[in-house]
């Protein structure tokens, strides 16, 4: 899922070096989004945004105009709210080196991310980054598809379905389920996990994101431990309302893996390990 502050813009840097069979160069922008090649029906030269918070890959609706594609009615999870879109199915698209056949995607807007300076025109979600596993290197500015190579590499346990990647977080050292998610640059916590952990926190302002379903109104707030794996993690948390649906994930929030402030990031679908390297 994307949430990204309403304030903040900024450009993306590229990669360089030759690449291999199963690598693609992407531009990271900000640090922590990554946008890659791709096509669909024929119609070459898009940007993907890479999300794994996203349960479902989407076009944006210029680009659907533009197929001729027709939709057909749906609907998504945001962070505060269940939104009406709708799905259709391309025959063929490549996302770098892998090609898919007969993939639904959603049809969404996606203006919200090209007014916050991400200039994209789809996303990939978790229905198609899951099939197989993945290193994000951030530093090289490349994915590579295939198991990482892990040593010396942390690494945490995920659980995987068709609806989210979560890890254990623990919030003032109590155990919490989050959605592991390369879509946000913080830890996003819903109102009801701190109450629930019964977690000690003060409010230092409000802010304002933007996400696929408009303006998200805000806490940002300190808690009293962050961690993931042994590692100390950044107390400052952003704080929403969770949305109705929130209990199909069975999550209490989104971890921003750039609260990692990791060069690499793997996915490991095969032993169901988050890696990280600084």
């Amino acid at each position: 899922m994307f949430l990204i502050a309403a304030s903040l813009f900024g450009v993306a840097s590229q990669s360089g070096g030759a690449l291999t069979d199963n690598e693609m160069s992407v531009e990271i922008y900000r640090g922590y989004l990554v946008v890659a090649p791709g096509s669909v029906n024929g119609l070459g030269s898009l940007r993907f945004l890479l999300d794994t918070g996203a349960m479902n890959s989407a076009i944006d609706r210029t680009v659907a105009e533009k197929l001729r594609l027709h939709g057909a009615a749906a609907s998504v999870i945001s962070f505060d709210k269940a939104l009406a879109c709708e799905w259709t199915e391309v025959q063929e698209m490549t996302l770098g080196p892998e090609r898919i056949l007969n993939q639904h995607l959603m049809i969404e807007d996606l203006g919200y991310l090209r007014s916050a300076g991400v200039q994209v025109d789809g996303l990939i979600g978790l229905d198609l980054l899951r099939r197989q596993s993945f290193v994000l290197d951030y530093a090289r500015k490349r994915v590579t598809f295939g198991k990482p190579a892990s040593p010396g590499m942390r690494s945490v346990p995920m659980r995987t379905n068709e609806r989210s990647i979560s890890v254990e977080v623990y919030l003032n050292r109590r155990p919490v389920r989050m959605v592991a998610d390369t879509g946000v640059r913080n830890v996003v916590l819903y109102q009801d996990a701190l109450w629930d952990t019964f977690t000690d926190y003060h409010v230092e302002r409000r802010a304002r994101g933007v996400s696929v379903g408009g303006a998200v109104e805000n806490d940002v707030a300190v808690v009293a431990g962050l961690s993931i794996g042994g590692h100390e993690l950044d107390r400052e948390v952003w704080v929403v309302n969770a949305p109705a649906t929130a209990r199909l994930t069975g999550a209490s929030g989104y971890f921003g893996l750039a609260s990692l402030d990791a060069k690499q990031v793997a996915f490991d679908f095969e032993t169901n390990q988050l890696l990280w390297s600084k």
